[in-house]
């Protein structure tokens, strides 16, 4: 009786290696293209025809290859790029794994055009479908043309997967533009049924590369970034926190000149901007690594895109602070390469106007129909959550501007406080016990009071901590916690972390605590639910990270609970503190959760509400 186990035909064998490689035409321009820039090419053009699954070509001024090099291109597992295993762990080449053109060529109608600038004839080799390769001479200029027809041809159930040329193409468009961002000084272009939808001429400052493949929009909100940290290099442009997206797609990672998906460097990434961004919302990120070939392995995945760094720890730590440090730097609420505008101001777009497409959740939009819905509700009977404040003591105060005339708005002169501090703006009351209600001229300022004092007690906690002076209250009564098994790992793991915030957490049997201290500037913070915050926070993190890591998002935990709550009355003397301390901080725009603290209305905005104008 015959064993169960047999050998595969050779065919199949290399359909079902070619479904890692080829996932679609997208993953064909990746490694024609990555075969180009390791080939020394200075221009490369892709041309693709309904979206790539009828044809693509990719044609480079590389050095290209010889005829014998040609015939072993498309056997499998043979490379230029490597000799050992000493050369495999040091690996800089975008190819190395001998599996893409083979791969390809197993699904497809292959033809490969090649010359050196010694041969005087090109060659041409012609494959399709796994059968023996055919070659031929011809004539071509100096570099390498792969033309790669009839995608899964052979295997139509792979192709009946294949999306609309729309859809298709516009993979094609993200590779080249990953690719293209990874190297400036290579002239890339992409034609879609003769069409040109993509060029990108070489620049020497990849900032202007950028520019083209991202679009100018885009650009305008990017800060350059640049640090070395323990080994890593770091070079790219990061988005002020005013543009950013619905999905990480605008986050564009490098290692070594290669495009990486690492699910760890992402992490930490939106550390970076853990204070300053919503929950759900992604910045635009450029961001090269370099480090040792020797600290990083590439050989994760058969289409390269996944890494396994030695320190993790220093790759995340070296992210996190580069991006976080330029963000506390720049005054990025107004424009990045615009004009200066207040720090903590976040205004709402004109009445009719589009909401900008790079705005944040809860961003103009969001406050505009608010404002919207707060209108409507007060049509025909007074609203009670609106609570006006009694006059401050002291002179008259003058009746307020807009009830001067009943007709017409008195006149505003146009430098009227322009440069008055937020905390002497008129307090006209406050809505719901959570917005404040400011004035000030023809300005109208809105103030989340929770954001704002968490805003402010996130940087007091913070400059507490970089400088060593936590200063801790001991409780009069223990607080006694049960704990399930990620909480209890992490108050085992970062105790000494937890210490230095002003913690001190005494075991009190195998999964309980028992809370002797919290940190002084949280005050009456409700202590239980506290350490419970803290704790799962370092546990969301991932255990074995490092305390940089987890720090910004640990101090926004603590921050939230240890602020002004929405629904808490507050008296104007507590409200003129709460605006002073607010502009004696950086980074007042936002509160550690990446909310806006202040929005900021002109009288024009108002006015054409009500079509006056």
């Amino acid at each position: 009786m015959p064993g169960k186990i047999h050998v595969l035909p050779s065919e199949l064998v290399d359909q079902i290696a070619a479904g890692e490689v080829v996932e679609r035409p997208a993953s064909v321009v990746k490694e024609l293209v990555e075969n180009s820039l390791d080939a020394g090419a200075t221009r490369v053009v892709c041309q693709v025809e309904e979206g790539g699954r009828a044809l693509v070509r990719v044609v480079d001024d590389g050095e290209g290859m010889s005829r014998e090099d040609l015939a072993l291109s498309v056997v499998r597992h043979a490379t230029s790029k490597l000799r050992s295993l000493e050369e495999l762990e040091r690996v800089v080449s975008l190819g190395f794994r001998g599996e893409a053109l083979p791969s390809i060529a197993a699904v497809s109608r292959l033809c490969i055009v090649t010359r050196r600038r010694e041969d005087e004839v090109a060659s041409r080799l012609d494959l399709a479908g796994g059968e023996p390769p055919r070659l031929s001479d011809a004539g071509a200029p100096v570099g390498t043309s792969v033309e790669v027809a009839e995608l899964f041809f052979n295997v139509p159930a792979r192709r009946k997967f294949l999306r609309t040329a729309a859809t298709e193409l516009a993979h094609v468009s993200t590779w080249l533009t990953r690719l293209g961002l990874a190297r400036p000084g290579v002239h890339l272009r992409l034609e879609h049924n003769g069409r040109r939808v993509l060029e990108a001429e070489p620049s020497a400052d990849p900032a202007q590369r950028a520019a083209a493949l991202l679009g100018r929009e885009v650009f305008e909100h990017l800060l350059p970034v640049a640090r070395e940290d323990g080994g890593v290099r770091l070079r790219g442009l990061a988005s002020d926190p005013n543009l950013s997206r619905n999905n990480a797609q605008g986050i564009h990672l490098f290692v070594n000149g290669r495009f990486v998906r690492d699910r760890l460097l992402q992490h930490a990434v939106m550390q970076g901007y853990r204070t300053v961004l919503p929950e759900g919302r992604y910045p635009v990120v450029v961001l090269a690594l370099e480090l040792e070939p020797g600290q990083v392995d590439v050989n994760v995945h058969p289409q390269k895109t996944e890494v396994r760094f030695l320190d993790t720890r220093a790759v995340q730590r070296a992210v996190t602070a580069a991006l976080a440090a330029r963000l506390a730097e720049a005054s990025w609420l107004g424009a990045a390469r615009g004009g200066p505008t207040r720090d903590y101001v976040l205004r709402a777009e004109r009445p009719g106007q589009e909401p900008a497409a790079a705005e944040g959740a809860g961003g103009p939009a969001g406050v505009r129909a608010a404002l919207g819905r707060f209108q409507a509700s007060r049509a025909g009977r007074p609203q009670a959550g609106l609570r006006f404040s009694p006059p401050p003591p002291g002179p008259a105060t003058p009746a307020p501007r807009a009830l001067a005339g009943l007709c017409e708005p008195a006149p505003v002169d146009p430098a009227f406080e322009v440069d008055r501090p937020l905390r002497e703006w008129d307090f006209v009351g406050t809505l719901w016990n959570t917005y404040l209600v400011l004035t000030a001229g023809d300005r109208l300022a809105l103030v989340d009071q929770h954001a704002a004092h968490e805003r402010i007690t996130f940087e007091r906690l913070r400059a507490s901590l970089d400088s060593g002076e936590v200063r801790a209250q001991r409780l009069l009564v223990p607080v006694q916690l049960e704990l399930d098994a990620s909480a209890a790992a992490a108050a085992a793991e970062h105790a000494a972390d937890l210490r230095s915030m002003g913690f001190e957490l005494e075991p009190f049997g195998p999964r309980a605590l028992s809370v002797r201290s919290v940190p002084a500037l949280l005050g009456a913070a409700p202590v239980a639910a506290l350490v419970r915050d803290v704790l799962d926070e370092f546990g969301d993190t991932g255990q074995g990270s490092a305390f940089a890591v987890h720090r910004e998002a640990v101090l926004a935990r603590m921050a939230c609970h240890g602020s002004v709550r929405a629904g808490q009355a507050l008296g104007e003397g507590e409200v003129r503190e709460l605006l002073g301390q607010l502009e004696r901080i950086d980074f007042a725009g936002t509160c550690p959760h990446g909310r806006p603290v202040l929005v900021e209305l002109g009288r024009d905005e108002v006015a054409g509400w009500f079509l006056r104008s």
